[in-house]
């Protein structure tokens, strides 16, 4: 298996227990499940994007500016628009400022999902 590779399956196992601690979080009414859960959210779409420019640039992306930069430099407006939005919503917003917003978090989240689908299609075709 790639580094490439791992990294997506590591992206993806992250994603299930976000999603898992999400909804338990929910359930619960724990503010700190919850943020953690966001933030492990975050964490996945961090590591697929890292793996995808890594594939694609040879090149490992140490901060959400260059990740953006780099999106922006192979012509991907739209996982740079999708990253962008996610970042706010599961890392700065639920995150950082504790807003709790489970519809939008929810959506985030799946955002997230149908991105690391799109992306190991991508990395299976390569």
């Amino acid at each position: 298996m790639s580094g490439e590779d791992v990294s997506l399956t590591t992206a993806e196992e992250i994603l299930n227990y976000a999603k898992e601690e999400f909804e338990r979080s929910l359930k619960t009414g724990d503010m700190l499940l919850y943020r953690n859960a966001v933030d492990k959210a975050f964490l996945a779409m961090v590591l697929a994007i890292n793996s995808y420019i890594n594939r694609r640039l040879g090149v490992v992306a140490r901060s959400h500016s260059e990740r953006r930069l780099l999106l922006r430099k192979m012509e991907r407006e739209d996982l740079r628009a999708r990253y962008s939005d996610v970042m706010r919503t599961l890392h700065d917003e639920a995150f950082y400022e504790g807003i709790y917003n489970p519809d939008e978090a929810r959506y985030a989240i799946e955002v997230v999902e149908r991105t690391l689908r799109e992306l190991r299609r991508e990395s299976s075709r390569a």
